[in-house]
C-alpha cells in the first residue's frame, strides 16, 4: 500500500506531525511520502494523489477554520477521488471543535469521504507582541508534548492501517463548538490579513521574509519589505525573521518574553516549506 500526506506548516508543527505520521505508517508497512503544499505543482500533485492508494491532508486550524493554501490546494489541485482512502487531522494548541473535518463538505463534493481524522495538539506558536499566551524558542521545552502528540499519531496510524474507528472532530457537537470559533473568524480574516508590516530601520533587506511567505503577501522594493493584505495567517514571517523586524497589529516584537517560536525541533527551517 502506498500513500501521499499533503501538508500545509506555517512554523513547523504540521510539518512535524506529517514526517512522524508517515514514519508510523511506514513502520506498519505503508509507503509514505509526505509533500509540501507550496513546493509540489499541481500536476505533480494530482499525479501523486491519482497514483496513491491512501490520501491524507494536515493543516493547522486558525480560528477552527482551514488555512487559505489548504482551501485552494482542495478546491483547484486535489483531484477527484477514485477509490483512495482519505484520512485528515488538524494541529492545535487546544481545542478546535471539528478543525480536521471543517471541510469534509467540499472534499466530498470531490468524491472523497473522509475515512480518519485526527486532532493533534502542539506547542503555541503564537508569538506575537498582542498575545498573552506564552510560548517558547527552546525545543528541550517542547519534549514532552511532542511525546505524548507522537503516542497519538501512533494510535492513528494503527487505526488507519487496521481499517478502526478515529474519527475526532464527528459529529454535530463537534460541528456546533467548531463553528463559534469559525463564524466570527472568517467575519474578521479580511481584515486580519492586513495587519504584517516591516519597520524598515530594523530590516537587513535580507529577503527571507519575503522568500518563505506562503501567500506572496511580502514583496522587496526599494524601500525596504512591503505587505501587500495578502497574509494567511501563518505568521511565518514574524516568527522566523533573524532581527525581529516583522511587526503585527503594529506592535513590534517584545524581547523581554524571548524569540519568537521556531519550530518543534531544533533541525527545522521553514525553507523545508516554502516553494523553491
Amino acid at each position: 500500500m502506498t500513500c501521499v500526506v499533503f501538508c500545509f506548516s506555517g512554523t513547523g508543527n504540521t510539518w512535524w506531525c506529517a514526517h512522524r505520521l508517515a514514519s508510523s505508517l511506514d513502520a506498519r508497512g505503508v509507503q509514505t511520502r509526505v509533500e509540501s503544499i507550496e513546493r509540489t505543482g499541481a500536476d505533480a500533485a494530482a499525479d501523486l494523489a491519482r497514483s496513491a492508494d491512501l490520501v491524507g491532508l494536515g493543516w493547522p486550524v486558525y480560528g477552527s477554520d482551514l488555512p487559505e493554501p489548504m482551501k485552494r490546494f482542495i478546491d483547484a489541485t486535489l483531484p477527484p477521488a477514485n477509490g483512495q482512502g482519505l484520512f485528515t487531522f488538524c494541529t492545535q494548541l487546544l481545542f478546535s471543535g471539528n478543525g480536521a473535518r471543517v471541510y469534509e463538505r467540499e472534499l466530498a463534493a470531490r468524491g472523497w469521504t473522509i475515512g480518519w481524522s485526527a486532532h493533534l495538539r502542539m506547542p503555541n506558536n503564537i508569538s506575537v507582541a498582542v498575545s498573552p499566551l506564552s510560548w517558547s524558542a527552546d525545543p528541550r521545552v517542547h519534549e514532552r508534548r511532542l511525546e505524548k502528540t507522537a503516542r497519538r499519531i501512533d494510535r492513528f496510524a494503527e487505526a488507519v492501517v487496521g481499517g478502526q474507528h478515529f474519527s475526532q472532530g464527528h459529529g454535530p457537537l463537534p460541528a456546533a463548538l467548531g463553528a463559534m470559533q469559525r463564524r466570527p473568524f472568517r467575519r474578521w480574516f479580511p481584515r486580519l490579513r492586513n495587519d504584517i508590516s516591516v519597520d524598515t530601520e530594523r530590516c537587513t533587506r535580507c529577503g527571507r521574509c519575503v522568500r518563505i511567505c506562503p501567500s506572496g503577501n511580502l514583496a522587496m522594493t526599494p524601500d525596504g519589505v512591503v505587505a501587500g493584505g495578502a497574509c494567511v495567517l501563518c505568521v511565518r514571517c514574524y516568527n522566523y525573521c533573524p532581527v525581529q523586524a516583522v511587526r503585527y497589529m503594529g506592535r513590534p516584537h517584545r524581547p523581554e518574553r524571548g524569540l519568537p517560536y521556531r519550530g518543534p525541533v531544533p533541525d527545522f527551517r521553514p525553507e523545508e516549506l516554502a516553494a523553491e
